[in-house]
């Protein structure tokens, strides 16, 4: 059984501040009880695990995870108000605003706002079902956040579920230009509470560098969206990526090996392109995804 619950590549680079950027293949004993360290071309023999890799990505939940494991505070304020949620109409605005929603659900659910989740999780539902997600798939777990409103790691982990149900519906629906929209709004959402949690750019601080590793999530997710391009709601999210990546591509890049970590039946990318942040670009991608989300959140 592949693992193909989102679409977009996981570019083969600096991924490996992402837990999701894992391989494990289900149903099948691959378990290596010590460590390997392998080269792309040591899996040319394995193509079905290559092409695996290539399709995973990290949900909104483990990018958080990722960024807010370091010295990155709780920032009252940032998440985008559910009192906004009638206020999205259109059917763009409102896929945009549900990975909106979904980023800071997970935001929320890492530091322990319990009770916001749940409106969150709610705010969630509502916007799936007007863009075509059974409203089915978030009951039980409405249920399961309620029950366990004060245990933070539950609700983290329910926030994951309901991404990873929410995009296995779509593309088992055949609903990728819906998805390629949601996740717009998912991860310029995840990049905004990143950016607007720090005030100034500090070249030795590790956060900078993962904040340059985004570089990879918006190239993929704009190729997907470029394959979509007819639908002219997809078309006109693609702004939005060619801005951000338009920033990205200015970085300083350094190029070193990718290396494959197998260790117990999963498989780890790292290394390829590198890109460095500076003073001057971190204030430019903040002010590029800070504009963009206000567009975002205010149609």
């Amino acid at each position: 059984m592949k693992i193909k619950l989102i679409i977009f590549a996981c570019i083969l680079g600096a991924i490996h501040i992402f837990s999701g950027c894992k391989y494990n293949k289900t149903g099948e004993d691959k378990s290596i009880s010590t460590e390997d360290i392998l080269t792309l071309e040591d899996l040319e023999g394995e193509p079905e695990i290559l092409e695996d890799i290539l399709f995973l990505f990290p949900s909104p939940g483990e990018i958080v995870e990722g960024f807010f494991n370091s010295e990155l505070e709780y920032k009252p304020g940032l998440v985008n108000s559910v009192e906004n949620l009638d206020s999205y109409l259109g059917s763009r605005s409102q896929a945009l605003n549900l990975g909106v929603y979904v980023a800071d659900l997970a935001y929320l659910a890492k530091y322990g706002i319990s009770g916001e989740s749940v409106d969150f999780l709610e705010a969630v539902q509502s916007l799936s079902s007007k863009v075509g997600v059974s409203t089915e798939i978030f009951e039980s777990l409405l249920e399961r956040a309620k029950a366990n409103i004060n245990d933070s790691d539950t609700i983290q982990a329910i926030s994951n579920e309901a991404f990873y149900k929410m995009f296995t519906f779509l593309e088992t629906s055949k609903k990728e230009s819906t998805l390629a929209i949601i996740s717009t709004g998912a991860y310029i959402e995840s990049l905004y509470l990143v950016l607007e949690s720090k005030d100034e750019f500090h070249e030795n601080d590790p956060i900078f560098e993962q904040i340059s590793e985004m570089k990879y999530p918006f190239d993929n997710l704009l190729a997907k969206a470029k394959k979509h391009k007819d639908d002219k709601n997809v078309e006109s999210v693609c702004k939005y990526l060619n801005s951000i990546n338009k920033t990205f591509d200015s970085l300083t890049k350094e190029e070193t090996e990718i290396i494959v970590t197998r260790n117990e039946g999963q498989l780890t990318i790292g290394g390829g392109t590198k890109f460095i942040l500076s003073a001057e670009y971190f204030n430019e991608l903040k002010s590029t995804i800070h504009s963009i989300r206000t567009e975002i959140t205010s149609i």
